[in-house]
């Protein structure tokens, strides 16, 4: 009853989100440009990602608490912003390690609440509408301007196969692309409110599901009783956090036995430093009779 209560709460608290904006700093090529801080949160507004970018650049000082901060010294030899508006992250595989989970170029994610896709795009500067196939050359362009400027990309069901694709295929051209220079992308994602509302319902099943079955292993093991072994299988081999009576007894013999070696040791030592100096008398009167002979 009560599993079925949280899904319910759930489901409603789902229904009432709205859409979200993310945006992954990466960086190619020479590392170090902009680096993650400790804070954990990674929800900001559209002005902290300004003060963000202008930081890089040494215009401006950026907000505190952020999740990635520009480097002091080490700073980029151009940077990009590519924003993508329209996504659906369930259809897009290659995007969404680039929002969700980690990425070997993703340093960090900053996350504005709403639709703020195109807003950012317009706060980087000069701002270029473009298509999936035009992606690349678009990115390449804004890059070799020399100056903080976007690339903005509207996806629909029909195009997010191709932009995903082109996502892709954009990480390889900047990997190359870069070579000993610096490149910093900050990937803005907008997605859709039908696919946050969708993800988070789903996550919240799954944390829910894990959750029950937590409480289901934590009463099994309540009522297990005498006679009952508390451990699990893993690579096929039972582990127990309790030691068996073999363990127990080895462990004491080995204990007991080096204390007594130690301490028999240290008395011999003890011996032999208070042993009394005297004259040896048996190899004095040993060479007192060969000089007699």
């Amino acid at each position: 009853m009560m599993g079925k209560t949280c899904l319910l709460l759930a489901a409603f608290a789902a229904a009432a989100v709205d859409a979200s904006t993310t945006v992954s700093i990466m960086e190619f090529g020479k590392k170090g440009s902009v680096r993650r801080t400790t804070s954990t949160g990674g929800q900001t507004t559209v002005a902290g990602v300004e003060s963000f970018w202008k930081a890089m650049s040494n215009a401006g000082l950026q907000q505190p608490g952020m999740t990635v901060v520009p480097d002091l010294f080490h700073k980029p030899t151009n940077s990009v912003v590519v924003g993508i508006t329209g996504a659906d992250l369930d259809s897009m595989p290659n995007l969404s390690k680039l929002v969700e989970t980690e990425n070997r170029n993703v340093v960090g994610q900053m996350r504005v609440s709403g639709s703020k896709g195109k807003a950012l795009c317009k706060k980087a500067g000069h701002s270029v509408s473009t298509n999936a196939e035009n992606m690349i050359e678009g990115v390449k362009s804004q890059i070799e301007s020399g100056e903080l400027s976007s690339v903005h990309i509207e996806v629909d069901s029909e195009t997010a196969a191709e932009v995903d694709a082109k996502v892709e295929e954009m990480l390889m051209f900047l990997d190359k692309y870069a070579g000993d220079s610096t490149i910093v992308v900050h990937l803005v994602v907008e997605e859709e409110e039908g696919s946050v509302r969708r993800r988070l319902t789903s996550r919240r099943l799954e944390d829910q599901q894990d959750a029950d079955e937590e409480d289901a292993d934590g009463d099994n093991a309540n009522e297990c009783g005498e006679g009952c072994s508390v451990g699990k299988y893993i690579n096929g081999v039972w582990v127990t956090p309790f030691k068996t009576m073999n363990e127990i007894q080895y462990f004491n013999v080995v204990l007991w036995t080096s204390i007594g070696l130690i301490v028999l040791v240290m008395y011999a030592i003890w011996l032999t430093i208070d042993m009394p100096l005297m004259a040896d008398t048996l190899l004095f009167g040993e060479s007192v009779k060969v000089m007699s002979d």
